[in-house]
């Protein structure tokens, strides 16, 4: 963690420089996502009980929170459908009239940091939140056995987020992006097939993102897991960056995807967390993690180390040096 004074004298802020990766532009230095992120929360928003609350959401999912990992699950046994093909009739979607974010969104304004890129977190994406309704040993396969009123599913969903992103829009504190977190795979491969992830979700992706680009934001997709195999389409849906894990090739996805991917690759932290690292050592990490992910632009990290000037001394190094090598850049 930073201390909250922390501050690096950048030649343009932050955001600016944020901006620039979106728009695939050179950026004068790699974006922190640890230092160069806003977060803005709205309280009001139960598309899932706020973080560290154990309650039932707009959909009447009951959700449990755990400490032990820092954050909520299905609280187990009170699957909303039994079979997944009860969605038809069970599903019943939330009246987002009845909400307003109005009061809420002028004490979130007070966080807005010009300097900073604000983001807007969305919880449960289309495909996570088809996993909190049904038993995935259930529901999985139903994707692939039930594709046509599957997609009826993803249709609706997306609809739902469309009209809750123009919510927060007219009724919220000012934002810069969206985040959208939908995990799309495991540790070893994608939850489904790419081709099947191509059917179902890749069109109401695009949705998504051209509302939100026409509205002159940007969207963040965070996916966790091993779905590497979708970079490409991930760009084609929209994504003005991609939350990455190491499980994937990444040395490879960023040569391969460029300026048209933009991704976020965080430091290894087990490693900088190596008793007795010397301050040397961790510089050299910062400059071949720079050498070998940043490229001619395209590259978003993030830090979170627990010791805080370790922490400083990352973020210091990682903007000097990446100030360095793309100024050396055509």
């Amino acid at each position: 963690m930073l201390p909250p004074d922390f501050k690096l004298n950048t030649p343009i802020t932050p955001r600016e420089n944020m901006i620039r990766v979106f728009e695939r532009k050179k950026p004068m230095f790699v974006p922190n996502m640890s230092t160069d992120k806003n977060v803005i929360f709205n309280t009001a928003d139960n598309d899932r009980p706020f973080f560290g609350k154990s309650d039932y959401d707009w959909f009447g999912v009951h959700w449990t929170n755990v400490p032990l990992v820092g954050g909520q699950m299905v609280t187990p046994g009170t699957y909303l459908l039994q079979d997944p093909a009860e969605w038809v009739e069970k599903l019943k979607f939330p009246d987002l009239s009845r909400y307003d974010f109005t009061e809420v969104g002028k004490e979130a304004a007070k966080n807005y940091n010009p300097e900073k890129f604000n983001f807007y977190l969305m919880q449960d994406g289309l495909f996570e939140r088809w996993l909190s309704l049904c038993d995935p040993a259930e529901g999985l396969p139903y994707l692939f056995e039930e594709t046509e009123t599957a997609k009826e599913y993803f249709i609706k969903m997306a609809d739902y987020k469309i009209a809750l992103i123009d919510k927060v829009l007219k009724e919220f504190a000012p934002v810069d992006g969206f985040i959208n977190s939908d995990d799309w795979g495991t540790q070893g491969s994608m939850f489904i097939s790419p081709a099947l992830h191509r059917e179902l979700i890749k069109p109401e992706m695009i949705r998504i993102s051209r509302f939100v680009h026409e509205h002159g934001k940007f969207i963040d997709f965070h996916s966790c897991g091993r779905c590497g195999d979708l970079a490409p389409d991930m760009a084609e849906m929209g994504a003005d960056m991609w939350e990455a894990q190491g499980m994937n090739d990444l040395v490879a996805i960023r040569k391969k995807m460029g300026y048209a991917l933009p991704i976020q690759i965080g430091m290894d932290n087990a490693y900088l967390a190596t008793p007795g690292l010397t301050e040397e050592e961790i510089r050299s990490y910062v400059h071949n993690f720079v050498d070998t992910y940043a490229g001619e632009g395209g590259l978003l990290t993030s830090t979170m180390h627990k010791d805080p000037e370790i922490e400083k001394l990352l973020a210091t190094e990682l903007f000097e040096y990446s100030s360095w090598h793309y100024s050396k850049q055509p």
